[in-house]
């Protein structure tokens, strides 16, 4: 899997292309023009005239909404969060997400007879945050009972588990913008009458809460909710999530506590597109143009552009056959510009380019590993062996994703299989439905530059 990082790649790379007669070449020189010019040489290339240029190319996308985005919790995802809240913004509309989770046994205590019931308190830990700093001042988050388990299928962010409107309780705080780096811990006491339930069943010793299975048949889990006037969405951390059912006797001076954590879950996100470039945008699967012909990504919503390399292709051909210079391409360079944002709307900190199906799901190539044939979405390759292993995070004084193509721009030249004009652009599988995220780029920001050599 290949990201996008903003990050200046450097090494230029020799490459030959054998069909029509031109080279792709390394070159010591130097390209700092901002646009076509010719740049002139330290030394005298012989009895050729040699000129050096490069050009800025925009490329051609498109906005597709994906009917299908997983939004499921996956075993050790230390990137999950429940998101939960409201928000609206001028390029994307509005967006409000639920979260859904079941809980599942963690420690146990000893409960007599003579043991009392104190409380039943839920801890969250919220570390994330998206939304509109001046307008989340009061988040509001109501705790509800499910009606139904979860299965042990995929949920994706349209789906819902029934839960009783009755609340179990309601939080209220003020969101904190840098929560991914300052989290803030938030505790509510759940209805009695639950935790009396809760309580009578550990004083009896009862079947219901010796193995996570019986406990959900008996309380299938909890939804999270946005109440009216939330303006973000928070994420709360689920391996920090705790149910801790308070009890003690006379004799103790410390309550004694039987706790519940989070175990499989999902999250709902639904969005409202009206009164934005993207409102155009009522089908799935289908390419759409946003009406300010803006470039746009939303992570969690499914909301991917795609992006077309043709034009690369076409300007090399239009170049070759203008002119009865040899060509010499020396680099090609993709760039994707970001506008810049609010305090509370990050940018993805990787970006991936995946190749895709007629109705846009990915394509799976199947990959051998040893013993073993692993499927593996086909992505664009980037040069240099760092920038294939590695992940990068993206400075936060940068303004754009760069990759490094050359190679891949020769593999598209020479027809090698496998290869693709198109891609979707989004961030990697792992974090598409897990968090929210967006880019939005100016129709002049999304551009490849080429660097090539005319020999005369």
């Amino acid at each position: 899997m290949i990201y996008w990082t903003p990050i200046t790649t450097s090494i230029m790379t020799s490459l030959v292309k054998k069909k029509l007669g031109w080279l792709f070449w390394l070159t010591p020189f130097l390209f700092s023009c901002e646009s076509e010019e010719i740049l002139s040489l330290p030394q005298e290339p012989g009895d050729q005239t040699l000129s050096l240029l490069f050009k800025e190319i925009p490329l051609s996308y498109s906005v597709v909404q994906l009917d299908s985005v997983n939004t499921n919790r996956l075993p050790n995802d230390d990137s999950y969060r429940f998101l939960v809240g409201m928000y609206r913004s001028e390029f994307f509309g509005e967006v409000q997400a639920t979260a859904f989770t079941e809980l599942g046994v963690d420690t146990r205590s000893e409960v007599t007879a003579e043991d009392q019931y104190d409380s039943l308190v839920l801890t969250l830990v919220n570390d994330y945050f998206y939304g509109d700093i001046d307008q989340a001042v009061n988040q509001r988050v109501g705790i509800y009972p499910l009606l139904d388990t979860l299965a042990r299928t995929p949920y994706y962010r349209t789906d819902e588990i029934p839960f009783n409107p009755v609340s179990l309780a309601e939080l209220s705080f003020t969101p904190n913008p840098k929560a991914d780096s300052i989290a803030d811990t938030l505790r509510v006491r759940l209805d009695n009458v639950l935790g009396r339930e809760l309580f009578d069943l550990a004083q009896a010793g009862a079947a219901t809460l010796s193995s996570d299975s019986a406990f959900q048949e008996y309380f299938p889990g909890i939804a999270m909710s946005s109440l009216a006037g939330n303006g973000a969405i928070v994420g709360f951390n689920p391996t920090r999530l705790q149910l801790s059912l308070y009890f003690s006797t006379s004799a103790e001076t410390e309550s004694s506590v039987y706790t519940f954590n989070a175990e499989n879950a999902f999250n709902n996100i639904s969005t409202d597109r009206s009164g934005t470039p993207l409102a155009g945008i009522t089908s799935v699967n289908q390419r759409s143009t946003a009406t300010d012909n803006g470039f746009y990504l939303q992570s969690g919503t499914g909301l991917v552009p795609t992006l077309s390399l043709e034009p690369i292709l076409n300007f090399i051909d239009t170049l070759e056959t203008s002119t009865e210079a040899q060509l010499r391409v020396n680099r090609v360079e993709l760039y994707i510009g970001t506008t810049t944002q609010g305090e509370g709307q990050p940018i993805p900190s990787q970006i991936v380019a995946f190749s895709f199906e007629d109705d846009f799901s990915l394509v799976i190539d199947t990959i051998q590993s040893g013993f073993n044939r692993i499927p593996t979405p086909r992505s664009l390759l980037v040069d240099g062996v760092q920038a294939q292993n590695g992940v990068f995070a993206v400075p936060p004084i940068e303004s754009a994703y760069q990759i490094s193509i050359t190679q891949y721009t020769q593999n598209l030249i020479d027809e090698f299989p496998g290869t693709s004009t198109e891609f979707r652009i989004q961030p990697p599988r792992t974090q598409l439905g897990r968090r929210l995220g967006e880019i939005v780029a100016e129709p002049d920001s999304v551009f490849a530059k080429v660097f090539y050599t005319l020999l005369e």
